[in-house]
C-alpha cells in the first residue's frame, strides 16, 4: 500500500459513525406502492411518456430525456400506473412523481434481479460512441449525490484531453457505508465497469481512491488489480470532504481544478463507485438504473444496515423493514449528516441519488439559534476551497454581494465544514446556497 494521501487545504475530522460498515447488503421486497420521481437529475426536465392506467414492465421507459443534459427514468417493476401527480420528495421539494402499483408486491427484489439474463461481452469490441449511448439510454447519473447525467460527464469536448480516470470510493460522510459494502461485495463487477469506462479515453490509467477506514475494501480491490498495471488503488486519509471531486483530484494527482473550472480542465474524469457498478449492470445485464444500495442508520435504528431498494420505495417501507420506532424519530436525513437534506415525510421516495436514510431522536436533534459572527476565522481555516465564508455570508444577508465575490460564492461545494466548526451556530451553508440563488437570478 502507498502512503495515505489527502488534500492539503482545509477539511475537518467528524466522527466516522460507520455503524453499518460490517452489515452485508440485504435485499428488500417490492413495496405495495412506488412513487417514481420524474426528474432525479441535474439538467433539462423529462417528458412523461406513460399515462394513468398504463401497464408497464420492469425496465420500461417512464419519462424520456428532452436534451443532451438529461437522463431517462425507467420502471423498477412490472405494474400499473395509478396516477401522475406532484408530491414532496426527500429534502422537501415538491415534484412530479409517477405512482406505480406493482404486480407482485412482497416479492423479494433479489429474486427479481436474479431473473435478469447475464450477457458475456468483449469490452475490446465496444466503441466510445456505443458506450456513451448505452449509458444514456440506461438513465445512469452520478450516484454520489450530485445526480449529473453520466453520459454528459463522459463526453468532454475534443480539446479537453483526458489522461486520468479517478473512481471515487472515499465515502467520507459519517454514517454512510453503501459504497463501502458495494466495493467489498461487488468488487469484480466494479473492475469490469472500470474497464468499460477506460475504453472511452484510450485506456488511460485509473486511480481508485478509498479512505483508510475501509481496510477490507482496500485489501480486496488491491488484490484484484495487483496484476493490472493501469489500475491503482490509492489509500486516502479519512478526512472530510475527501469525496469532493476537486479535493479528491488534489489528493490523488496533486492537480488543482481552477475556480469555476471542472475536472476535465485538468485532464481528469471522476466517477463514483456506485455509478461504475450501474455502468457494469447496464452492459452485462442490459439493466437500466432502477435500484440502488441505501444505508439505513442513526441512533434510533437498532440494527443499522445496507439495503438494495427499487427507486421509488417510500421511506415508510424502510421504517417497517428495520423495525424503527417512528414515534421516536425527531430528525430524518436523506444522505449524510454533512451534506444531506432533512426530510419531513415517511412517504417520500428513494431516488437514484439517495445514499442513506438516517433516523435520529431528540438526543441528536437540537434547535439552535444563530448568533452574531465572532470573527474567529474558523470557517476560513476549514474551508477546502479557501473561501472567506463569514465575509460572503455578511454580503448575502445584506443583499450587497460584491461583483468580485460572486465567482467565489459559486465555488462553494456546500460541504458544511464551516457550519460544523462555527462557534456561533451560524447557518453558513444555507446562506451560501441562498447567495448562489441570488446570483443565478441576476444572470
Amino acid at each position: 500500500m502507498l502512503q495515505l494521501r489527502t488534500f492539503k487545504r482545509g477539511g475537518i475530522y467528524p466522527p466516522h459513525e460507520k455503524l453499518s460498515a460490517n452489515a452485508k447488503i440485504i435485499f428488500g421486497e417490492i413495496p405495495e406502492n412506488l412513487l417514481i420521481p420524474v426528474n432525479q437529475h441535474i439538467g433539462r426536465p423529462l417528458k412523461i411518456i406513460v399515462k394513468k392506467g398504463d401497464a408497464v414492465k420492469r425496465g420500461d421507459l417512464l419519462a424520456e430525456s428532452t436534451g443532451f443534459i438529461s437522463s431517462n427514468v425507467h420502471s423498477p417493476v412490472d405494474g400499473k400506473v395509478l396516477k401522475i401527480f406532484r408530491f414532496p420528495l426527500l429534502g422537501g421539494l415538491i415534484r412530479e412523481v409517477i405512482q406505480i402499483q406493482p404486480t407482485e408486491p412482497g416479492k423479494s427484489f433479489k429474486e427479481v434481479l436474479e431473473s435478469d439474463p447475464y450477457f458475456e461481452i468483449d469490452v475490446r469490441l465496444l466503441t466510445p460512441e456505443s458506450i456513451r449511448k448505452r449509458i444514456e439510454e440506461a438513465g445512469i447519473i452520478g450516484m454520489g449525490g450530485a445526480g449529473f447525467p453520466t453520459h454528459v460527464k463522459l463526453s468532454p469536448p475534443p480539446e479537453k484531453k483526458i489522461d486520468a480516470l479517478i473512481i471515487n470510493g472515499a465515502e467520507c460522510e459519517p454514517y454512510i457505508t453503501a459504497d463501502h459494502r458495494v466495493m467489498v461485495e461487488r468488487s469484480g463487477e466494479i473492475i469490469k465497469g472500470i474497464k468499460i469506462l477506460q475504453r472511452l479515453f484510450e485506456n488511460v490509467p485509473v486511480y481508485v481512491g478509498i479512505e483508510e477506514n475501509k481496510p477490507d475494501a482496500l485489501k480486496i480491490l488491491d488484490e484484484m488489480v495487483s496484476k493490472d498495471g493501469d489500475i491503482l488503488i490509492v489509500p486516502l486519509k479519512a478526512k472530510y470532504p475527501q469525496g469532493g471531486e476537486k479535493q479528491l483530484i488534489k489528493a490523488v494527482l496533486n492537480r488543482e481544478v481552477p475556480s469555476k473550472g471542472l475536472p476535465m480542465d485538468v485532464g481528469v474524469v471522476v466517477q463514483n463507485v456506485a455509478t461504475v457498478l450501474a455502468v457494469h449492470d447496464a452492459f452485462y445485464y442490459n439493466r437500466p438504473l432502477t435500484e440502488r444500495v441505501v444505508t439505513v442508520s442513526g441512533n434510533v435504528v437498532n440494527r443499522p444496515g445496507n439495503i438494495l431498494l427499487p427507486v421509488g420505495t417510500p421511506v415508510s417501507y424502510v421504517v417497517k423493514k428495520f423495525e424503527i420506532d417512528a414515534q421516536k424519530v425527531r430528525l430524518l436525513i436523506a444522505g449524510g449528516p454533512m451534506m444531506g437534506r432533512t426530510s419531513h415525510s415517511f412517504e417520500s421516495p428513494v431516488t437514484k441519488t439517495t445514499s442513506a436514510l438516517l433516523f435520529f431522536d431528540n438526543r441528536v436533534f437540537a434547535e439552535r439559534r444563530e448568533n452574531p459572527c465572532l470573527r474567529c476565522g474558523s470557517c476560513l481555516r476549514v474551508c477546502p476551497m479557501g473561501l472567506d465564508v463569514a465575509l460572503y455570508t455578511q454580503m448575502i444577508k445584506a443583499d450587497k454581494i460584491a461583483p468580485e465575490a460572486k465567482d467565489h460564492i459559486q465555488d462553494c461545494i456546500e460541504c458544511g465544514s464551516c457550519a460544523f466548526v462555527c462557534p456561533a451556530d451560524r447557518r453558513l451553508v444555507q446562506w451560501m446556497r441562498f447567495g448562489k440563488t441570488i446570483i443565478r437570478r441576476e444572470n
